[in-house]
C-alpha cells in the first residue's frame, strides 16, 4: 500500500512540474497568456517608388505585456524596423512608417509585389503575419 500511495505522490508531482496540472485560482483555472495579430494593413495596396508606406498592426493581448518584441520587415529586407513595447490588455495599434526606395537598377529596387511581415515575440510566444503590395515606377 504504501509503494502504490508513494507511486501516486510522484507521479502528480511529475504532473505538476511538467504542467500537465493548471494552477487553480479559487474555482476557475488561470487563464493562459494569448497574443495575437487582429490586422495588418497598409494605407493603399499599391505605390509608386519614393513613396511613403504607412504599415498599421493591430495587437491583442489579454494581459499587459512590459517589452514585447514587434518587429516589421518588407521590401526585400530593406524596410527593418525593431520596437520594444509595453502592450496594454486589449486591443493596441501601433504605426510604422516607411519611404521606399526608388524603383530603378541600379541601387533602387525592381517594381513588383513585395512581401510586409510583422512578428511579435513576448517570452516563448512568438506571433507573425505578412502581406503583399505592388510598388511600380
Amino acid at each position: 500500500m504504501d509503494k502504490i500511495l508513494f507511486a501516486g505522490f510522484w507521479m502528480a508531482a511529475v504532473m505538476v512540474v511538467c504542467g500537465c496540472v493548471e494552477e487553480m485560482n479559487g474555482d476557475a483555472a488561470v487563464n493562459p497568456l494569448r497574443i495575437s495579430l487582429e490586422n495588418i494593413s497598409t494605407d493603399k495596396m499599391v505605390y509608386h517608388s519614393s513613396e511613403i508606406v504607412n504599415f498599421n498592426v493591430a495587437i491583442y493581448s489579454n494581459a499587459d505585456l512590459a517589452d514585447a518584441v514587434v518587429t516589421v520587415n518588407g521590401v526585400g529586407g530593406r524596410m527593418n524596423e525593431k520596437r520594444i513595447l509595453n502592450l496594454s490588455e486589449g486591443l493596441n495599434d501601433v504605426s510604422f512608417t516607411y519611404k521606399l526606395p526608388r524603383c530603378n537598377v541600379c541601387g533602387g529596387i525592381k517594381a513588383g509585389m513585395y512581401d510586409f511581415s510583422c512578428t511579435i515575440v513576448y517570452g516563448n510566444i512568438t506571433v507573425e503575419d505578412s502581406l503583399s503590395v505592388d510598388i511600380q515606377q
